[in-house]
């Protein structure tokens, strides 16, 4: 794992061709392939998603959110 993720870190996730930003609410699983728990809400993803809902992809799947200089 390249990146070390925790609760409330906004992550991107590949949804569709478009990425969707989100919350990190739970990282699981066993260290050599952990997963993360996303909270997708329409405020985050620009209303890509219609309601708030979660996914769960590898933590190889997600990117953290950086702030732009």
């Amino acid at each position: 794992m390249s990146q070390t993720f925790k609760h409330g870190d906004q992550v991107l996730v590949l949804w569709g061709l478009a990425e969707v930003r989100g919350t990190i609410v739970e990282v699981y699983g066993p260290p050599a392939r952990p997963h993360v728990v996303v909270e997708l809400t329409p405020e985050l993803s620009g209303e890509i998603v219609d309601e708030t809902t979660t996914v769960s992809p590898p933590v190889d799947a997600v990117r953290l959110v950086t702030v732009a200089a």
